[in-house]
């Protein structure tokens, strides 16, 4: 029997046992003296696969908490739907305020090189030393 056993714990260890090699193993390990370890280690799987067939249950105590477990719940998630919403809006007000000063200074920009491009006129009239010989007017005396 022991080495029925053992042959069969071999079997199982590398996974090639079948259903009723394993259940005739389960029954012969309860018969025979010896294999604690194994026995522990059938004993608990049992219990894991009863524990698998009876669902575990939430027995409610008290109504009451349960309900303001949901009220408080609800509030939690109204107040973080809040702050993500506001960030959003945040965020898309730098945007938009980016976006305009961006504009701005483009403008700038373009009206300074109108103003550059045009003083280039006057860089002619640099030579001419006073505002006489620029409009060609004689001083009376």
């Amino acid at each position: 029997m022991k080495a029925d056993i053992e042959i069969l714990l071999n079997k199982y260890w590398e996974g090639k046992t079948s259903l009723e090699e394993e259940k005739m193993l389960r029954q012969l390990l309860i018969k025979a003296e010896g294999f604690e370890s194994e026995k522990a280690f059938f004993q608990g799987i049992e219990e894991f696969e009863a524990l698998e067939e009876a669902p575990f249950t939430i027995q409610r105590k008290n109504p009451w908490i349960t309900n303001w477990m949901r009220i408080a719940a609800g509030i939690m998630l109204f107040l973080a739907s809040g702050i993500v919403l506001n960030q959003y809006l945040h965020q898309r007000a730098e945007k938009k305020a980016y976006k305009e000063v961006m504009q701005a200074f483009a403008l700038i920009n373009s009206n300074l090189e109108k103003g550059t491009n045009s003083m280039y006129v006057m860089q002619e009239f640099k030579h001419l030393n006073t505002p006489q010989q620029l409009f060609e007017t004689k001083e009376e005396k």
